[in-house]
């Protein structure tokens, strides 16, 4: 092929066995410019071209090498260098071969040539000089060598005289074009396989009819067909693997030839930039790439990698997607003499997320710690504390810094914990395997605020305990502290509260329940005695000066008894104006007289309650463990014989109902009930004392056996009412009080005087007094009227429903509504104390059954210390005037003259004077003269029957003459 200005690019280059990166040069680039000199008016293009096929020696360029001889001095222009001109010795081509094979052209090489030899022979013909650099050979027109350059003969592996005057054939085989773009061929090698190269055909040296090959080296590039075969699938296989590995993980890479100004990008690289899959890019397109907010900052990281070197390590986002956070790498190198930049580019906007909201979260728990109420420590798998928050240095009283190192059961406060002492992290019993459990109250040692604060009374903390694992794979506690020490002093309160009575502050019921138990058990169950001692005429100080007043006696009382009962005796407050003393071992204070005596002495005083004083004493009744047949233990009394005997138990436990080591006794029920039995027989008696003997057990065998049948009589209706007419001054019925009576299948009609201490004791009068009111309005319901008078009421006294208990309003309304008895013909009769200093609400309920038309009336007025002036502030339109005074009114001064002031005072203030218990006719005249409205007693009409009181209102009014005496 010819053409002129035309010539091919020689990838002639003399390397050194050493010089590996020239020997690269020439693998990647093939070829390499031919000096300016030899070809001056080649275009650009001309030089670009990888590969030419054979060129007429008429467009090769014909000027002559004009360079010096080898190894001396330049040539004329136009001159021909001598042939016995030194050629500088080649330097030999390096090769690089493929990992794990043996490179073909180290086959073709014999080991026993002498490279250095060879190309010191002298140069054949000084046609070789107009010839470039390299291998080359000269031949005539007959095919035969004339001449060859030492790098063909380094190639062939012989001397070039040997060369010179053989065949062309037999130096070098043509084999046509590869690809039909070049002409290939082999220098043939004597023992060894030939060595591939590409050729260059001048088909006219200058001055000369001899033609010349000009021969490239191309065994290391090429190598056999199976090698480059196994080479480009390596290399293929190995590139597709690293594709598919950088796109799995999501990292792409880049590389920029600073030299060429080029950029190549891996796959994955294009797409986390947004850069189309084809396609040439700039600096400054790239740069657009960048988000606008992050490119000032990738500038000048970029301008730092260049002019100083320094790696680049940055993350940005992307302008496709601004959502997006890439970490973009990179550092400067050098290939193949080349400056050139590789780097990568991650998508690291998830792990930048996962990040964030593990500081976000850390940064919450570290806040959570510092802000939260209740104390938090983390222990180290030492249990030494790590970190503390402010609320725990709070709450032992020292800092951070104080607290840090030290171990958890330094914490504790030993003294201030009963009981053998466990580690504070300890697992309760039955957590084994878990990660998490709560411990009860524990005492941590408390420091008061400062530097220097002495320790203080101890903190009591539950603890919640979680195990974790820090970074390192150790064990951790994260320990939570509350403080539960106001709670303690709580619960000790309340069950303070629930062991004591509110007003005196003595043990009550329950506390004494505990300990007659606990004695009964022990050694002295036999010398176990219970007085019960019931204050005389306590309801009298009540009904007179009031509950505050009964409340301050009971108060003084208590305190008596607190200071002066003899060492191992306790006192109790058992209800009302009831105390009961327990004794452990009463043979060690005398016997049981000597402590009756002491603990009467006790109770027997004057008392100055509200300005006046108050003669008091007490009944007593005793019970006796021995009486009850209990055996003799052995051992002594478990605690000390000389103190409390209820503080103790309780302070043992003895508060926990559902204590093992305090179960119930089976005979406390009956030690305490006989003692109250005793008791009853002492205030039914005339003596102030009563010993439970087996009279007085069976008597109160029999009262419990009466408790139940009682019970029994309300629910079967065994009870009946009688009536006891209230009369006006002409003799006319006006009122009917009802009156219970037990009508007992064994014992026949028993009067309340009997069962009603009964129903007392055994908490019975609110049913009691149900059961009367729903009889009463029911049976007054169908009495009849006497000419046009109105019919008469019907006077129930209350007892044990009072105003004020919750359910009084409803219960009377319901009561009234169900019998169809008009409101206005209902009166109920309350002692003066229910009605004095009651409350908003009770009276706001009292008031709404007055407007109903229910009258209240004041029962038995003027006994113990009532005072006139009270009647001025009591809710009632009715005062009765007790029996005490009626009694003496016809024959004492002093009576009528307070009967009289009870009556003015009454119509004074618009209410209705009954007197009680007239039983004669002066009485009878001495009342109505002072002005008394109404009149109830045995001079008109004893009680009676329902039907009976009907009959007698239908006869009409009621003579004092008449009265039924039956």
């Amino acid at each position: 092929m010819s053409g002129a200005g035309r010539m091919p690019r020689l990838a002639v280059v003399r390397t050194s066995d050493g010089d590996g990166v020239a020997a690269a040069r020439v693998r990647d680039a093939e070829v390499d410019q031919v000096p300016a000199q030899s070809c001056p008016d080649a275009s650009r293009a001309d030089v670009d071209r990888r590969e030419q096929g054979p060129v007429d020696a008429d467009t090769l360029p014909t000027v002559p090498r004009a360079r010096p001889a080898r190894g001396g001095a330049p040539a004329a222009p136009g001159s021909v260098a001598p042939t016995t001109t030194a050629r500088p010795s080649p330097r030999p081509r390096r090769t690089f071969p493929v990992p794990g094979a043996r490179s073909a052209a180290d086959d073709r090489r014999p080991a026993a040539v002498d490279a250095a030899t060879i190309a010191a022979a002298p140069v054949a013909d000084p046609l070789l000089e107009v010839l470039p650099d390299g291998p080359a050979v000269v031949y005539d027109t007959e095919g035969l060598v004339v001449a060859v350059s030492p790098e063909l003969a380094c190639l062939a592996a012989r001397p070039a005289p040997e060369l010179v005057g053989l065949p062309l054939d037999a130096v070098v085989v043509t084999s046509g074009s590869a690809g039909g773009t070049s002409e290939r061929g082999e220098v043939l090698r004597a023992g060894a396989p030939p060595v591939p190269v590409r050729l260059l055909r001048w088909s006219r040296l200058p001055g000369s009819a001899h033609r010349a090959l000009v021969l490239v080296d191309v065994s290391d590039a090429t190598g056999t067909a199976d090698v480059r075969r196994t080479v480009d699938a390596a290399v293929a296989d190995e590139r597709r693997r690293l594709e598919e590995l950088t796109r799995l993980a999501g990292v792409g890479s880049w590389e920029h030839d600073a030299t060429r100004g080029s950029w190549s990008f891996t796959s994955v690289a294009r797409a986390l930039w947004g850069l189309p899959p084809t396609g040439t890019y700039g600096l400054a397109s790239l740069a657009e790439c960048v988000h606008p907010a992050d490119r000032g900052r990738a500038s000048a990281r970029w301008d730092a990698l260049l002019e100083q070197g320094t790696p680049l390590d940055i993350e940005v986002r992307a302008s496709h997607d601004p959502m997006r956070m890439l970490h973009v790498r990179g550092a400067r190198t050098a290939v193949a003499g080349r400056a050139v930049i590789v780097g990568s580019v991650e998508d690291v906007t998830e792990r930048r997320a996962i990040e964030t909201r593990l500081r976000t979260s850390s940064q919450r728990f570290t806040d959570l710690l510092a802000v939260a109420p209740v104390g938090v420590a983390i222990f180290d798998d030492h249990e030494r504390l790590v970190q503390a928050n402010q609320s725990l240095c709070r709450l032992l009283g020292e800092g951070q810094e104080t607290l840090r190192g030290r171990r958890a059961d330094e914490l504790l406060d030993l003294a201030a914990e009963s009981g053998t002492p466990t580690p504070l992290l300890a697992r309760p019993a039955g957590s084994a395997g878990s990660i998490s459990w709560s411990c009860a109250a524990r005492a941590l040692r408390r420091r008061e605020r400062g530097a220097r604060g002495s320790a203080t009374e101890a903190v009591w903390c539950e603890l919640h305990v979680s195990v974790s694992v820090d970074d390192t794979g150790h064990a951790t506690h994260l320990v939570v502290f509350t403080d539960v020490t106001e709670n303690r002093r709580v619960e000790a309160s309340l069950r303070h509260q629930a062991m004591h009575d509110e007003l005196t502050g003595l043990p009550n019921r329950r506390a004494l329940t505990r300990t007659v138990s606990r004695l009964l058990a022990g050694p002295t169950a036999r010398r176990t005695a219970v007085l019960f001692c019931d204050l005389d005429n306590f309801k009298r100080v009540n009904d007179s000066l009031g509950h505050d007043a009964g409340d301050e006696l009971l108060v003084y009382l208590a305190e008596r008894l607190r200071e002066g009962l003899p060492p191992g005796c306790s006192a109790t407050r058992h209800s009302g104006d009831e105390f009961v003393v327990v004794c452990a071992d009463v043979d060690a204070h005398g016997g049981l007289d000597t402590l009756t005596e002491v603990v009467g002495k006790l109770l027997r005083t004057a008392v100055p309650v509200h300005g006046q004083l108050v003669r008091v004493s007490a009944t007593i009744g005793a019970a006796v463990g021995a009486a009850l047949g209990l055996p003799s233990v052995a051992g002594e009394f478990v605690g000390d014989p000389a103190g409390d005997p209820v503080g103790q138990i309780l302070e043992a436990g003895g508060w926990d109902v559902a204590s093992a080591a305090f179960p119930v006794h089976p005979a406390t029920g009956d030690l305490i009930r006989f003692a109250d039995a005793a008791l009853f027989e002492a205030k039914s008696g005339s003596t102030r004392f009563a010993l439970a003997d087996e009279a007085i057990m069976r008597g109160a065998d029999e009262a419990l056996r009466m408790e139940s049948q009682l019970r029994q009589a309300m629910v079967n209706d065994e009870l009946v009412l009688h009536f006891q007419p209230v009369v006006g001054p002409d003799g006319s019925v006006q009122t009917a009080e009802a009156l219970v009576r037990w009508q007992h299948p064994e014992h026949g009609l028993i009067f309340p005087d009997k069962f009603l201490p009964i129903a007392e004791a055994a908490d019975l009068m609110g049913d009691l007094d149900r059961w009367v009111l729903r009889s009463a309005v029911r049976q007054a319901a169908t009495w009849p009227s006497y000419g046009d008078r109105p019919a008469a009421s019907v006077a129930v006294n209350l007892a044990g429903l009072l105003p004020g208990d919750p359910d009084f309003l409803t219960t009377v309304h319901e009561i009234v509504t169900e019998s169809g008895l008009p409101w206005d013909r209902l009166v109920l009769e309350l002692v003066e104390t229910c009605l004095a200093d009651l409350p908003p609400s009770t009276l706001r309920e009292m008031n709404e059954l007055i407007a109903a038309g229910v009258r209240f009336a004041v029962d038995d007025f003027g006994t113990g210390y009532s005072s006139l002036s009270r009647l001025t502030g009591l809710p009632a339109q009715i005062v009765k005037l007790d029996r005490g005074f009626v009694r003496g009114v016809a024959t004492g001064e002093s009576d009528r003259a307070v009967a009289r002031a009870v009556v003015e005072l009454a119509a004074a203030i618009g209410q209705t004077c009954v007197a009680e218990g007239v039983e004669d006719a002066d009485q009878f005249a001495v009342l109505r003269d002072l002005g008394v409205d109404a009149y109830q007693g045995w001079l008109f009409a004893r009680a009676m029957p329902s039907a009976k009181l009907a009959e007698l209102i239908r006869r009409g009014p009621i003579a004092p003459e008449v009265a039924d005496a039956s």
